[in-house]
């Protein structure tokens, strides 16, 4: 489990006369508090996550970013899927032949058998898979020697992470001995919120009593994903959008951007009263991989900043903002973004403080995407 710094630890306290305001500020202040929060950038993920070691053998506590723990809670492990792909004869990959034969036929079902069983969590009939002497080593170093040790680290697993399905992708079947396969290959994890982890593993393979089990099995991380990677499933949020607020005169306009590269994401604001720009804004979208998350950056034309950390629960977007404003005021806030297609989504914004003083919330609010974009 990654070690987390308070956001608020250390923080210089500011005296009384440090957060006076003067009217004209304090105007413009919350008008950004109001507006500008409002198009905070969602995660997310969560293409969603590939692996970066998510998937370590039986259940372990995730190395994930403070805004990462709801949704990535331990998948079920990877090690456990490439069984299925343990039941392959010995025969170079069915994807390599014309023609499947009538052992690898009779293998791919005994595969699709095993992805039954997954799906179902049926911890029993996925240990049948092991030899009774079987040795596990999981990508972050761990083994599990024995069926029964194998059966129970399984079983833990189950439990605290269901609804998971695998798929199983063998890029090599070499046979030793009539007896002895190695195999080699790569799976892939999706939990029930659509996040995905994969793995790279090496299998042998022991043929007994007419039927091929895994004698040993080690299991390393996948390459990790690149930062664009990460971003990829904020691609909606490319282009201009507008929201505007009859009631008070304003309008905001948002442009999210890919910077050069593709490892970042920018977004420009300006915040309108009539036809007079009353605040413009920044706001930078990014990958941290010391906190396995995406985190954001904001920054205001008066001089203030807030960053942002952000964790996905399917079509819905949380997170937690701290900063200050240019006066050195402490300002945090829990915001919402809901997708709602592609054109279209909701942000509202609760637990509002400036200095620790409660701020009055921001209800639900309707931004659209420019037409055209």
């Amino acid at each position: 489990m990654t070690c987390r710094r308070n956001p608020d630890s250390g923080a210089e306290s500011f005296p009384s006369h440090r957060i006076s305001r003067s009217p004209p500020f304090y105007k413009n202040l919350r008008i950004f508090l109001l507006y500008f929060a409002r198009f905070g950038s969602p995660m997310r993920p969560r293409s969603d996550r590939q692996g970066r070691g998510a998937v370590m053998g039986c259940y372990r506590p995730e190395r994930v970013s403070n805004f990462s723990h709801a949704m990535k809670a331990s998948f079920v492990p990877l090690m456990f899927s490439v069984a299925l792909a343990g039941t392959l004869p010995g025969q170079e990959s069915a994807a390599k032949a014309d023609s499947p034969s009538p052992e690898t036929a009779a293998v791919l079902a005994n595969d699709r058998a095993y992805e039954a069983a997954y799906a179902k969590a049926d911890v029993s009939t996925l240990a049948g898979f092991f030899t009774e002497d079987a040795e596990y080593t999981s990508d972050d170093g761990r083994t599990f020697a024995g069926k029964a040790a194998i059966e129970e680290c399984l079983r833990s697993a189950f439990s605290a992470s269901k609804g998971s399905k695998i798929a199983i992708f063998p890029d090599s079947v070499k046979v030793l001995t009539p007896e002895v396969v190695v195999e080699k290959g790569s799976t892939v994890v999706t939990t029930e919120e659509g996040e995905t982890a994969e793995a790279i593993y090496t299998a042998i393979h022991l043929k007994k009593d007419g039927q091929w089990k895994i004698s040993q099995l080690v299991e390393t991380p996948s390459p990790g994903a690149s930062p664009s990677d990460h971003l990829a499933e904020l691609s909606w949020l490319i282009g201009e959008w507008n929201e505007a607020d009859k009631d008070e005169g304003v309008t905001v306009n948002s442009r999210y951007q890919w910077a050069r590269g593709g490892n970042f994401i920018t977004r420009n604001v300006t915040v309108k009263r009539g036809e007079d720009a009353v605040l413009e804004g920044w706001q930078i979208i990014g990958w941290d991989p010391v906190e396995d998350g995406i985190r954001s950056w904001t920054f205001d034309g008066e001089g203030g900043y807030t960053e942002g950390r952000w964790t996905r629960e399917g079509q819905r977007w949380l997170a937690r903002e701290t900063g200050y404003a240019a006066d050195g005021g402490r300002l945090a806030s829990d915001q919402t973004i809901t997708r709602a297609g592609d054109d279209r989504f909701f942000w509202e914004s609760g637990n509002r403080t400036l200095d620790g003083d409660p701020q009055p919330g921001i209800g639900r609010i309707e931004i659209q995407r420019v037409k055209g974009e």
